[in-house]
Order: C-alpha cells, then sequence, then structure tokens
C-alpha cells in the first residue's frame, strides 16, 4: 500500500499573536512543521511527501525543505483549494490529509488508520466532545445536541485519492465549499467517514494557550 502524505503548511500567526507562520514556531528545539513531517515520515506505507505553502513563503519551504519532502507545492486561497492543488500532484492510490499545526499525532492512530484505509475510501480521526454543545439564536439556546453522538473531528484524515479528487472536482464545479475533505466525500460520493479513535491532546494550534499546552504535550 502507497499512501501520499499532504502537510498544510500555508497558515499565519494572527490568532497566536504571532507574527509569522504558526507552523515555524519552536517548541523544544524544533518548528511546529517538523514535527508533523518527522512524524509522517516513520511510516514505510508513506511513500511520498507534499508540502503545501503560502505563495509568499514558497521560497523559504522550498529551499529548507525540497530535500526532506518530495514536492512544495503553493496552496490556493481556501483549505480546500490548497488540498485540491495538492491531489493533483499525487502519485499514490491513497493520500492522508494532515494539518501541520497540528504536531502531536498519536501512533495508535496512525496505525488505525493505515490498518483500515484498504476497506474504507474516508477515514478520519475524532474524539468525543466533553462539553454540552447547543445550538443558539441570538442570545437564547434553541436547542441541546446529544454530546454521545457527537465527535471533534482531528488530522490525519485518510481517502483513496481517485474519489477525494472527484470530490474535489465536483465542489469546484458546483462551488461548494466543505468544513474538512470528509464533508466533500460524504456529499458528492455518498461515502460517510469511517471514524477512528483520536487523541485529546493532537490539538491544531491556534491560540496563545495552544502553544502552552503543546509545549507540555510534546
Amino acid at each position: 500500500m502507497n499512501i501520499t502524505g499532504i502537510i498544510l503548511a500555508a497558515g499565519s500567526g494572527k490568532r497566536t499573536g504571532l507574527k509569522y507562520n504558526k507552523v515555524l514556531y519552536e517548541i523544544k528545539g524544533k518548528k511546529v512543521i517538523d514535527y508533523s513531517i518527522n512524524t509522517l515520515k516513520r511510516y514505510k506505507e508513506i511513500s511520498e511527501l507534499i508540502l503545501v505553502v503560502s505563495e509568499q513563503e514558497y521560497e523559504y519551504f522550498s529551499n529548507k525543505y525540497s530535500s526532506v519532502v518530495n514536492s512544495v507545492i503553493i496552496g490556493g486561497k481556501e483549505r480546500q483549494d490548497s488540498v485540491y492543488k495538492a491531489l493533483n500532484v499525487a502519485k499514490n492510490e491513497f493520500v492522508l490529509i494532515h494539518d501541520g499545526a497540528r504536531p502531536y499525532i498519536p501512533e495508535h492512530s496512525m496505525r488505525d488508520i493505515l490498518d483500515n484505509l484498504t476497506n474504507y475510501p474516508s477515514i478520519t480521526l475524532g474524539v468525543k466532545v466533553k462539553d454540552t454543545i447547543q445550538e443558539v439564536k441570538g442570545n437564547r439556546v434553541v436547542k441541546t445536541l446529544d454530546r454521545a453522538l457527537l465527535i471533534a473531528t482531528q488530522t490525519p484524515q485518510a481517502f483513496k485519492t481517485s474519489i477525494l479528487l472527484e470530490s474535489h472536482e465536483l465542489a469546484k464545479k458546483s462551488k461548494f465549499s466543505g468544513t474538512d475533505d470528509t464533508v466533500l466525500v460524504e456529499k458528492f460520493m455518498n461515502e460517510k467517514a469511517y471514524v477512528v479513535n483520536g487523541d485529546y491532546r493532537n490539538i491544531k494550534l491556534t491560540t496563545l494557550d495552544d502553544i502552552k499546552l503543546l509545549e507540555v504535550i510534546l
């Protein structure tokens, strides 16, 4: 089984209070992006790595990471556009898509994804929701959702490449924007994602508090 790993690294540091791309923040002497790259490189099933970056930072990432990954490419305006560009470069039957700002990828989650990938064309990591989730209108709660039925999704997410690519092409034609790739596969291919147990430590670096927490986790 050959897999292409796609790492999305075109984010910014605005909400973290940083003046540069958050994936370049150093924790324990390593950049956040390095944790993601190094983890995926440990798995022999992942024979190709594509790093997706912004046009403004392409030169930096290309100079630093071209010898580490197979391809460094310029992404699109939105996350969905970036994934689509990477899919058109990917050479393998399966793809694994990961947010570069999630530096902690649990071993058990990776193994579960890889063990199930040939059986399910769409796989996501997920953790059970701890808090009560409510729908609001204005300042009023209008509905309380059953948290026993809810998960918070994480990356990596994995797919059969041809199915995800076709989903993206159909989304592009219909100008549909999804919150993640499993949404596209469900909408256009009628394939519901298989859920693999994630990990509460697999957080995405978004705020200053996340930095403090990741310094402990890593």
